[in-house]
């Protein structure tokens, strides 16, 4: 009901969000830097400027999935001076921001961000996306400890969570066999074949985005 007493049809109402449909990178792009594509090419159809003061200003006002692109896009193109920023969003209410940010500051350099991955680490999978997240980002790091919550979010029930696992595949490949804190061993290429047999059409392309050839 509005103040006058009227109803109001919710069919009615006009509701803006962010521009998120931005297509996929082409081919051209390597699948490491996906991601990176991905960040630059939202915060541009949202009409933020890719240069440090634009990345900088929406680090101050923007939330949810612009205030990731843009902490992502702060350590892509080396943005140090949004470093304290960054520190914020990092410590911050926003789970996938605040990864995003840890990751940002790793990528300038600061051991802070490493540390705030591997805070991350330590979340449940499920009620948090957070450490598939920040699993992908420590393996592009050179630490796979966190591939034990990929193989569990890969047979998780959640979409969301399978395909957030699935798209980190690609960075453990590099570290099949190596021992992990569970007593396991890194198994990437099985698990790249588990997705690839995912039941959803979704998943299964990305896995095979990430195969490796031959």
């Amino acid at each position: 009901m509005s103040d006058e007493g009227e109803t109001v049809r919710l069919d009615d109402m006009h509701f803006e969000g962010p521009e998120l449909d931005i297509g996929v990178p082409p081919p051209s792009v390597p699948y490491a830097d996906h991601e990176d594509w991905v960040a630059d090419a939202l915060l541009e159809a949202n009409g933020i400027p890719l240069t440090e003061e634009g990345v900088l200003e929406a680090l101050r006002t923007q939330e949810n999935v612009l205030l990731g692109a843009a902490a992502h896009a702060a350590g892509r193109h080396g943005y140090s001076g949004a470093a304290d920023r960054l520190r914020e969003v990092a410590r911050g209410p926003d789970d996938y921001a605040g990864v995003e940010a840890a990751f940002a500051l790793a990528r300038l350099g600061a051991d802070e961000g490493r540390e705030l991955l591997r805070a991350a680490l330590d979340r449940p999978v499920g009620p948090y996306l957070s450490p598939l997240l920040a699993a992908g980002d420590a393996a592009r790091l050179g630490d796979p400890s966190g591939f034990v919550h990929i193989r569990e979010g890969l047979g998780s029930d959640l979409h969301a969570v399978r395909m957030l696992a699935c798209k980190q595949l690609a960075f453990f490949l590099p570290f099949e066999g190596n021992p992990l804190p569970d007593g396991t061993m890194v198994d990437a290429r099985a698990q790249l074949e588990r997705a690839l047999a995912d039941p959803d059409p979704g998943i299964r392309a990305q896995a095979q985005a990430q195969r490796p050839a031959g």
